[in-house]
C-alpha cells in the first residue's frame, strides 16, 4: 500500500475514533429522568452519573501517553474503545440503582480517557506541516461534532425510555473497526538499556501548557453550570433555552476545526492568547445579559474559544515539543484539562464570595477576571514561544529538551 493512501486510511481511523470520544456527554440528557427513578437521591447524585465519567478518565489520561514509551499506540486505543463499549451497554442490563451507574461511567470514562493523549500523539507523529493543522482541526470537528451529534439523537431516543440512550455506545464497535483495520500497528517502543537513566519525558514548557489549560477550564466550566441558573434569575428562558445556548458551543467550536488551520497561520505563537481572548469576551458578554439573544452571542463566541483551546494546545505541544515527549505531555495537558472540568464549581464558588460576589452572576464575573488574567499570561507565553521556537514547520522543530 502506498504511504499516501496509508495516510488517508489511517487519518479516517482517527476522525472515527475523535467522533466517538465524548460518548459520555450523552448522559446529560437523562438527568431529568433519572430524578424522576431515583427521587431520593439529591441533584449532586444524580449528576455524579456524568461527573464520574471525568473522574474514571482522569487518571487514565495522565498515565497513558507515558505507557507510550513501552506499548503501541494502536492496542491501547482499541482497548479504551472496548472499554467504553463495554461500560456503556453495561445500564441496559444493570440499571436498577445509581452505583451501577456510576461503575459504568467510571469504565466508559477510563476508555474515553485513552483518547485524547494517543490522538493527538498519533497526528504529531504522522502528519507534518499542513497535513498536521488540518488533522488537528479535523480532530477537533469530529471530537466537538460528534458530541453534539450523538447528544442530539440521545435526546430523542431517550423519549422512548431513558436507557434506551445507552444503545448509543454500539457506535463505538464501527470506531473499533476502523482502529483495527486503518491504524498501522507501529514501531514496537524500544525500552532504554538496562541501568541507563532515560530522559524526563514531560519538559517544563509542557507542564506551563498543562497550567494554563487547567486555568483556562476553570474559567469556561461556569458557563455550563451555570448559564441555566443566570437565566432563570433573570427570567429570560426556560430549559430549552439554556440547552440550546450550550449546544451552540459545541455546533461553533465544530465547525472552527474546520478553519483552524488559516487561523493558526496567522496567530502562530498567540493561538492561546486568541483562545482566552474569546473565552474573556463571551464571559463579559454573559455578565451584561439581559435578554437570551444575548447569551447566544456569548454561546458563539465561547464557542471559537471551546474549538481553538485543545487544537492550540495540541499545535503548541508540535511546536516545543520532540516526538518522543508528545505522548506524556499531551497526558498531562489533557489530564490538567478534565480536572479544570472536575475544581472549576469548587474553586468558582470559593473566590466569588470573597470579593463579595454572589450567586451565578458573580460567578461569571468571577471567571471573566480568571481568563483575562490567562489572556495577559497568554500573550507573555506566545511572545516567549515565538522567540525560543521561531514559526517554521513541525517537522523542522527539533525540541531544546
Amino acid at each position: 500500500m502506498d504511504k499516501s493512501k496509508s495516510r488517508a486510511l489511517l487519518a479516517i481511523a482517527i476522525l472515527a475514533v475523535s467522533f466517538v470520544s465524548q460518548l459520555n456527554s450523552i448522559a446529560s440528557v437523562i438527568m431529568a429522568d433519572l430524578m424522576e427513578l431515583f427521587p431520593d437521591a439529591g441533584p449532586t447524585a444524580i449528576q455524579m452519573v456524568m461527573q464520574f465519567g471525568m473522574i474514571g478518565g482522569f487518571p487514565v489520561s495522565l498515565i497513558v501517553g507515558f505507557l507510550t514509551r513501552k506499548f503501541r499506540i494502536k492496542p491501547m486505543i482499541c482497548i479504551g474503545l472496548a472499554a467504553t463499549f463495554l461500560g456503556g451497554i453495561a445500564p441496559i442490563i444493570f440499571h436498577s440503582s445509581l452505583v451501577q451507574l456510576y461503575i459504568s461511567a467510571v469504565i466508559v470514562g477510563a476508555g474515553l480517557g485513552v483518547m485524547p493523549p494517543l490522538l493527538s500523539t498519533s497526528i504529531l507523529d504522522n502528519f507534518e506541516d499542513k497535513a498536521s493543522a488540518r488533522m488537528i482541526g479535523l480532530n477537533t470537528t469530529f471530537g466537538t461534532g460528534g458530541s453534539a451529534a450523538l447528544t442530539l439523537l440521545a435526546g430523542v431516543i431517550c423519549l422512548g425510555g431513558w436507557v434506551n440512550t445507552y444503545y448509543l455506545y454500539f457506535v463505538a464497535l464501527p470506531a473499533f473497526i476502523f482502529a483495527v483495520f486503518f491504524m498501522p500497528a507501529g514501531d514496537k517502543p524500544v525500552p532504554a538499556p538496562t541501568g541507563e537513566k532515560t530522559k524526563i519525558p514531560v519538559p517544563g514548557r509542557a507542564w506551563v501548557m498543562a497550567i494554563f489549560l487547567l486555568v483556562i477550564f476553570i474559567g469556561y466550566t461556569t458557563f455550563p453550570i451555570n448559564v441555566g441558573m443566570l437565566v432563570a434569575a433573570l427570567d429570560i428562558g426556560d430549559a430549552a433555552s439554556t440547552g440550546l445556548s450550550i449546544s451552540i458551543i459545541t455546533v461553533v467550536g465544530a465547525l472552527f476545526g474546520l478553519v483552524f488551520q488559516p487561523i493558526v497561520k496567522a496567530v502562530k505563537s498567540y493561538i492561546g492568547a486568541f483562545t482566552c481572548f474569546f473565552g474573556t469576551a463571551g464571559m463579559i458578554i454573559v455578565c451584561f445579559a439581559g435578554n437570551m439573544p444575548m447569551i447566544y452571542v456569548a454561546s458563539v463566541v465561547l464557542g471559537i474559544f471551546f474549538g481553538a483551546s485543545v487544537a492550540g494546545a495540541i499545535y503548541i505541544v508540535g511546536r516545543m515539543c520532540s516526538p518522543e515527549q508528545f505522548g506524556p505531555s499531551f497526558s498531562i495537558i489533557m489530564s490538567f484539562m478534565t480536572l479544570g472540568f472536575i475544581l472549576s464549581p469548587i474553586l468558582v464558588n470559593i473566590v466569588t464570595p470573597l470579593w463579595g460576589g454572589e450567586g451565578s452572576l458573580g460567578a461569571f464575573t468571577t471567571s471573566s477576571v480568571i481568563l483575562g488574567i490567562t489572556f495577559v499570561g497568554q500573550l507573555i507565553w506566545g511572545a516567549w514561544l515565538r522567540k525560543a521556537y521561531p514559526e517554521s514547520p513541525q517537522s523542522t522543530v527539533t525540541a531544546a529538551a
